[in-house]
């Protein structure tokens, strides 16, 4: 993987507020020029932190974005997981691994010798690797399931909390209903939410709805009443015995084969003895006394005191009628015991009339018999026993839906919250089969397992790795590699590195035997930092194209020589490199690393088909504002395309000269700028002279008519003060005279320089145009 782009660098020292808006996305090779203080070395700070996974501890409260080619993005959140390989050369490497005043650390190079050994540590590096990106990738896809089942907990709760929360908005417990709450009553009700048993029906959840309401109604008053199957048993039995039982008369046929005569009859005869009379009422004629004794024989006490009992039979019979009951009104029940109620009241309405159509049938034979009491035969059918059953059934469902209603209204809170609880377990049940929670759990836990276990193996293995790493590396070949670097680069071999083993490092060296402590100039010093750092890049046979190598200014101390060795010797060794980044103040280093990646970019045109350029250029520039903020962008065609740094000072310095106003800090800067053009100038044209500048401007002056001794004192006091003094003034109206002047000076600058060579002048406009 290579780095993008740092799309955020945030509080990072110089770096208030960076964006990645004028900058195009790196490539393999990236160079960047700045002058000192512009933010170069804590911008190669940012890459330390990947290198080392760790936050800055110079800026604790910085945040970066640094994109990765594969979309992820490395952040002051998540550095500390980034599996780029960086190696970075600044001033804080050199801190870190050298101590001039006594010991070097050492460098561990693979032994090339130990061929079987090599080959063992590769085929271990190999499947190490394999088995750490398949653990890497397992370990995200198990936090990707991890996430969708913690989401899982927060929608379903969300869910829960409304559908329970409509029920009873007073409830705490459903008004707070969170995730921990809905991930608690899986826990409690494991087993059930396994099974199908917790689903309810539609008409299921309304009654609990209903039932979980916090509408407490007052118990209900109920008494049952039963039927004995024993008491219709007896009355069968005496009923039935009266139907057959009659009465010894001289009978009279006709009024035995017809009853209604007879109900006619009897009560004519007893109206014609209360009247006294023998006169028929009907017909007129006479009744004979022979007739009256015929109705008499068959209408004789015997038969009138049976026929009483006919009659008290009939009044006891009506009375065995079953009355409908006082039942509560439906009103009175909780909502969840209405439709059960008015159920049981339906089916008690029906036990009781198919009693009575029985009871009925027995009065229908009654009335038979008190109609002709003289016929005998006939019979009742037993009043059934389902009848009887159904009816006490009835009362007593009744009886128990009074019950349920009279405990809820005497536990109401406890009885609610069961209601309340069935519901939860329903709609937990629902979610957590809907989305496979069990199933889910159970693939993290195994997954993690075998995980886990695949990272043991990985820290073993990485055991066995070290202790090859050990006994192949070489602390005396790292040094004799560095030894023969050193002595190309500096071009002498006065100054070697020896390993200590009471030190665990290197000593430095004079003619290998004198210890320097210290003793060393700046050019060897960071000529040492530099090759110990490319030498370092080796160990422990890492490679160089999976490596991004971030070099900050090797050249700050070198002289001329030296830079080209700096340039020849980085390119020699990291031209391979996944990524490089080098950060440089110097422009003629610039120009030479420029040069090389431009050369990249030319072959890379001349392909067939051609390719994208992959190496690209930028510059890091302060802002005039107070406190200074940096940033880097894409470098300007002048710095890119211009063979000197003459000619780039020269085109700044231009684009100033016309600016209506310059801020406090672009006239520092042009102080500057001012010193290093006239410099090269007058040196090219009077070189007798070129290191004392007051004789090279002394020189400058012959000639000119518009410039005059005046005016250079003025641009030699301007250059003198502002640029290289070597005195800080402390005076308040110093930096104000600066603004004052420096717009002046900039155009008495250039007006010199057309006087003393107008066709170079002409000649350089036309190229900075």
């Amino acid at each position: 993987m290579s780095i993008k782009n740092i799309q955020k660098l945030k509080h990072f020292g110089i770096y208030q507020d960076h964006t990645n808006t004028n900058a195009k996305d790196f490539g393999k090779y990236n160079l960047f020029y700045g002058w000192n203080g512009s933010g170069k070395s804590t911008l190669s700070g940012l890459f330390r932190c990947i290198e080392n996974k760790a936050t800055s501890s110079k800026f604790p409260s910085s945040e970066f974005e640094v994109r990765v080619d594969n979309g992820t993005l490395i952040t002051q959140a998540n550095v500390g997981t980034s599996d780029l390989n960086v190696y970075t050369f600044n001033q804080d490497f050199i801190d870190e691994n050298i101590s001039w005043n006594s010991v070097v650390k050492s460098i561990l190079l693979v032994d090339k010798a130990k061929i079987e050994e090599r080959e063992k540590l590769e085929e271990l590096k190999k499947t190490q690797k394999a088995d750490s990106e398949a653990y890497s990738k397992e370990a995200t896809e198990i936090k990707k399931l991890e996430g969708a089942i913690s989401k899982f907990g927060t929608d379903s709760a969300r869910r829960l909390k409304m559908s329970l929360q409509s029920i009873d908005t007073s409830d705490s417990h459903y008004l707070n209903y969170n995730k921990t709450k809905f991930e608690g009553f899986i826990a409690s009700n494991l087993q059930a939410t396994k099974t199908d048993e917790p689903l309810l029906n539609e008409d299921k959840i309304i009654e609990l709805t209903n039932a979980a309401k916090p509408d407490q109604k007052n118990p209900i008053s109920f008494t049952r009443k039963a039927i004995n199957q024993e008491t219709f048993g007896k009355a069968k039995g005496r009923l039935d015995d009266l139907l057959n039982t009659s009465v010894v008369s001289k009978t009279i046929q006709r009024l035995v084969e017809h009853d209604d005569i007879k109900s006619w009859v009897e009560p004519g005869l007893d109206l014609h003895k209360r009247h006294e009379s023998n006169q028929c009422e009907f017909c007129g004629n006479t009744i004979t006394e022979e007739r009256i004794k015929q109705l008499e024989a068959h209408f004789n006490d015997d038969y009138k005191a049976f026929q009483s009992r006919l009659v008290n039979a009939d009044g006891w019979l009506t009375a065995q009628y079953i009355q409908a009951p006082t039942l509560p009104a439906t009103a009175d029940f909780y909502e969840e015991f209405k439709k059960e109620y008015s159920e049981l009241c339906a089916t008690l309405e029906k036990a009781t009339k198919d009693l009575n159509e029985e009871i009925s049938a027995w009065h229908k034979i009654l009335k038979e018999k008190t109609g002709n009491p003289l016929q005998t035969g006939l019979t009742v059918d037993v009043i059934s026993e389902s009848s009887i059953k159904a009816f006490n059934n009835a009362m007593a469902a009744i009886g128990t839906t009074v019950d349920k209603h009279n405990h809820k209204s005497n536990n109401f809170k406890e009885e609610t919250d069961k209601s309340k609880k069935q519901l939860e377990l329903h709609y937990t049940t629902t979610e957590v089969k809907s989305f496979g929670y069990h199933s889910k759990k159970k693939e993290v836990v195994d997954r993690t397992a075998a995980n886990n276990k695949l990272k043991a193996t990985i820290t073993s293995r990485n055991s066995e790795i070290r202790s090859l790493e050990d006994s192949l590396s070489n602390e005396g070949l790292g040094a004799d590699q560095f030894n023969e670097s050193l002595h190309k680069f500096l071009g002498r071999s006065e100054l070697t590195l020896r390993f200590s083993p009471f030190k665990k490092g290197y000593e430095i060296l004079r003619n290998d035997s004198i210890p320097v402590e210290g003793n060393l100039s700046e050019g060897e010093k960071t000529a040492i930092a530099f090759i110990y750092f490319i030498t370092k890049l080796k160990e422990n046979d890492n490679k160089m194209e999976n490596t991004i190598v971030v070099v900050d200014d090797p050249v700050s101390s070198f002289d001329s020589n030296h830079l080209f060795h700096a340039y020849s010797f980085l390119r020699s060794n990291c031209d391979k490199a996944k990524q490089l980044f080098v950060f440089t103040h110097n422009f003629t280093y610039f120009k030479l690393i420029r040069d090389w990646f431009e050369g990249v970019n030319r072959n890379r045109k001349r392909k067939n088909p051609p390719k994208d350029p992959n190496a690209f250029f930028y510059t890091i520039e302060a802002s005039t504002v107070t406190p200074r903020q940096s940033t880097f962008k894409d470098a300007d065609s002048s710095l890119v395309n211009y063979n000197s740094e003459y000619h780039y000072i020269f085109s700044k310095l231009h684009a100033y000269k016309d600016n209506s106003a310059l801020s406090r800090d672009e006239a520092f800067l042009t102080a500057n700028l001012s010193r290093k053009l006239l410099e090269s100038f007058f040196s090219f044209k009077f070189p007798k002279h070129r290191s004392d500048i007051a004789q090279l401007m002394n020189c400058g002056l012959n000639g000119c008519e518009i410039t005059d001794e005046s005016t250079k004192e003025k641009i030699y006091r301007f250059i003198n003060k502002y640029s290289h003094s070597a005195v800080i003034e402390i005076n308040e109206d110093s930096s104000e005279n600066l603004l004052g002047e420096s717009q002046n000076v900039i155009g008495d600058i250039f007006t010199w320089l057309q006087e003393v060579d107008e066709i170079h002048y002409n000649e350089m406009l036309e190229v900075v145009a």
